[in-house]
């Protein structure tokens, strides 16, 4: 097979323009070992890629075929007249990074084994090579976490063929996106000290170029322009890198994705799907120095449209690579080398069209239409809807936000060993007779790419990024970020007209962007973005508050504090509150001093039947719930009862028997007094009424990652909106507690409300858990069992009932 498979190339290498110059040249400089190079190099790429399918096989075929193509479109880029002037080693170097630059997309078998045992519960590695494997495809995955719990999901659910299937397009995910530097390191492996013109070794070169063609182009003129590799022969790197890189982008036909394999193949992965459709509508093309023009008759506007995608990316190639080659000609002129190239602006699309009936109708009207937000009137409808509704709301993601950056940084600083303190600052004065709120922290900062990416980007989170997962994954950090949603800033023009913002990126340990300064005149404002004086990294947002719309106008200095401390109930690090006279500061230690007589009703007082029970919840590092619990229980001579009457009473007026009654009952988060009265009414009739009302009723104060959720756990029925969390439990209990360390749940938009899902339901269990585990330890044996006997047969929540049967007295 080998040898049928070096006799393939051998045929099809001499039909190549760019292999017969080259051809000639050895002949007459007598490099015949040059030719030998090339055929040993096309051989073993042609036979390594066969192996590609094997792992990406839904995606376009970077095949030893998808090679020979790429040899062809340089010819027809570089045009004949210019492939003669081309040098040897020019030559050369653009033959064999055809053949390599996709070397990196067939990894060894052993590479993928190490990988799959992300997935195994204890892996074992035969060598610190196998173990570096997984390191790194362990990072990849931790990037991206949500396909993982996916995976998870399905294996819980016993779809194994599923899982497989997403286990194998992140593997082919990773391959993708990783293959230019695996590139490298192959060539480096395989072929060090083999690629030679003369006497000089041009590996390193050649390993630059097959990975410049996946990075960003304007690198390529980083590349030597005259490299000497030999008596009075040079090379023109960033000549064949461009030339490699469009030839390889504009492998763009049917013959990549020929249709008997795509019919027998179950193409389900989104972006091979698209690549699929695309590649498969193109009938033929005409590519030449001077004009690229494709062909294509299609039956669907979703494949019309991604092959006007697809050239909307081409354009923007050729237009980076137009200034290279621009800079390229000017270099030739300037060492009097006879080489002008030349290659086309743009794609002409006049033949991309809609394929017509047998009656010459097309099968569709094809429209670049589809939906596009307006920006204006969908902030005004979020605002409109009460998104956001209290305006207070403003403050808490501002903090939310620098929290994230604090911790961030604190992760950072400790990988480069250095001490950090994180610290923000709140901050409310007047100036030039206007109120402003200011936040001030020394997290991480923003840099101008930040700023473009995300920040300035609504409903693009830095935090819900690969970007933040990645650098997570780097830094090892073991915090949940707040900010998620990447809408939190519209927030602050309920308040204010202006925002302010001065800001500094931390890079490395003694490395920091330039610092700048942002201000935003309104959510339709241009930013205008000047040089900042700040010579420390963080971020400081000024909010210069409008009159008519400042909570924070008629409170007090001590109700301002009082104000923030309930916005952050559970600072992870050190918070300092400014306001005009007054200034305090509160710290992880500060949620310890909140008391659970906060939530707890004004007129409550002792009851002889009510047993109250108050005990904390101190467990950051395993369970993620810190804070304090009260519970209440009905007794009857000191045993727990589900119902106890009091009083019964039979009274004779007018010769008519009334009962009067008294009694108290377990129910669903609270504990219900029932009795009956008589009394007289307007028209002096005797009448008896029943009465109804809780003595004590269930009630949270609920903060996550030491930001406030200001919303009960224990809402009424009726005031329940969809899928916002209601525990509804056969206990009262009063909870103040935060959820921390590693737990996390879902919030609504607003981040105002805890909504329904696996995290919450996990979180409930756990925390029925802890709550009866101490109410356990609290009492004896027996009254524990007839207590839990009540709880059980009352009980409707499964996650409450799972809690509970976990307690073992």
């Amino acid at each position: 097979m080998q040898d049928d498979w070096r006799e393939e190339t051998k045929l099809r290498l001499k039909n190549s323009a760019l292999y017969q110059a080259l051809v000639s040249k050895c002949r007459s400089e007598d490099t015949d070992h040059v030719v030998v190079l090339v055929d040993d190099v096309c051989h073993y790429s042609y036979q390594k890629t066969k192996t590609i399918l094997r792992y990406m096989g839904e995606f376009t075929l970077h095949d030893g075929d998808h090679l020979f193509r790429v040899l062809g479109l340089m010819e027809k880029l570089i045009s004949e007249e210019n492939i003669v002037k081309l040098s040897t080693p020019e030559l050369l170097l653009l033959i064999l990074s055809a053949f390599l630059h996709d070397i990196g997309m067939a990894p060894d078998e052993k590479h993928v084994i190490s990988w799959r045992k992300v997935w195994d519960v204890n892996p074992k590695f035969e060598n610190d090579c196998e173990e570096k494997e997984y390191s790194q495809f362990k990072r990849f995955t931790l990037a991206r976490p949500d396909r993982m719990e996916t995976v998870e999901e399905l294996v819980g659910q016993g779809d194994y063929s599923k899982a497989d299937l997403l286990k194998g397009y992140l593997i082919s995910d990773y391959i993708r996106e990783t293959h230019s530097f695996r590139s490298k390191e192959i060539i480096a492996r395989d072929w060090a000290g083999k690629i030679k013109y003369k006497d000089t070794d041009l590996t390193w070169e050649i390993s630059e170029i097959c990975f410049s063609h996946n990075e960003n182009a304007l690198s390529l003129l980083e590349l030597d322009r005259w490299l000497l590799c030999g008596q009075g022969a040079y090379a023109c790197l960033p000549l064949v890198a461009v030339i490699l890189r469009l030839a390889d982008i504009l492998d763009f036909d049917a013959k990549r994705t020929p249709a008997v394999l795509y019919s027998h193949l179950a193409v389900k992965h989104p972006v091979s799907l698209e690549e699929w459709n695309k590649h498969r509508a193109i009938e033929s093309w005409l590519i030449s120095n001077t004009c690229i023009q494709f062909h294509a008759k299609c039956t669907h506007p979703a494949i019309e449209a991604s092959i006007h995608a697809f050239c909307n990316v081409i354009d923007f190639e050729l237009s980076v690579s137009n200034n290279i080659v621009s800079t390229i000609n000017e270099f030739h002129r300037g060492v009097h080398r006879d080489l002008m190239m030349q290659i086309p602006f743009s794609v002409d699309r006049t033949k991309i069209t809609t394929k017509k009936d047998i009656y010459g109708k097309p099968l569709y009207l094809y429209r670049d239409t589809q939906f596009n937000l307006s920006k204006s009137q969908v902030i005004d409808l979020l605002m409109g809807t009460k998104l956001y509704g209290d305006p207070e709301v403003a403050l808490r993601e501002l903090i939310q936000n620098s929290i994230d950056a604090c911790l961030l940084r604190q992760a950072l600083e400790k990988r480069w060993g250095n001490f950090y303190s994180p610290e923000i600052i709140v901050k409310y004065s007047e100036e030039e007779h206007q109120d402003v709120l200011e936040v001030i922290d020394n997290g991480t900062g923003m840099d101008q790419d930040i700023i473009d990416r995300y920040y300035s980007r609504v409903g693009s989170s830095f935090y819900k990024s690969s970007d933040f997962y990645d650098l997570k994954a780097e830094t090892k950090a073991d915090f949940n970020p707040t900010s998620r949603f990447g809408i939190g800033i519209l927030s602050c023009f309920m308040v204010s007209d202006t925002l302010i913002v001065d800001t500094r990126r931390i890079y490395g340990p003694h490395d920091s962007s330039e610092p700048i300064s942002l201000t935003v005149e309104g959510q339709e404002s241009i930013f205008l973005i000047k040089k900042g004086e700040r010579r420390t990294p963080g971020t400081s947002t000024k909010l210069v508050l409008r009159k008519n719309k400042n909570p924070w106008d008629r409170m007090t200095d001590e109700e301002f504090i009082n104000s923030v401390v309930n916005v952050v109930p559970n600072p992870p690090f050190k918070i300092i509150i400014q306001s005009n006279s007054k200034v305090e500061s509160r710290d992880e230690n500060s949620f310890k001093d909140i008391k659970v007589d906060s939530i707890e009703d004004d007129d409550w007082q002792e009851h002889e039947n009510i047993r109250r029970i108050e005990f904390t919840i101190d467990d950051k590092d395993n369970i993620g719930i810190v804070g304090l619990v009260v519970v209440y229980l009905l007794e009857d001579q000191g045993k727990p009862v589900e119902q106890i009457e009091l009083l019964t009473k039979k009274v004779i007026i007018d010769e008519k028997s009334y009962e009067l009654k008294k009694s108290y009952s377990m129910g669903s988060n609270d504990i219900d007094m029932h009795s009956t009265s008589i009394g007289v009414n307007s028209e002096n009739e005797i009448k008896q009424t029943s009465n109804y009302r809780s003595v004590v009723e269930s009630k949270s104060r609920l903060s996550l990652h030491g930001i406030e959720i200001p919303t009960t756990l224990f809402p009424d029925s009726w005031r329940v909106q969809k899928n916002q969390v209601r525990i509804e439990w056969p206990l009262t209990v009063l909870l103040v507690i935060d959820v921390c360390g590693i737990r996390d749940l879902d919030l609504n938009s607003s981040r105002t409300q805890v909504i329904y899902s696996d995290k919450w339901y996990e979180f409930e269990e756990q925390l029925a858990f802890a709550i009866c585990n101490a109410i356990a330890s609290s009492v004896g044996s027996s009254y524990w069992n007839s207590l839990k006997g009540i709880l059980l047969k009352n009980a409707k929540s499964k996650q409450f009932i799972s809690g509970l049967e976990r307690v073992n007295r």
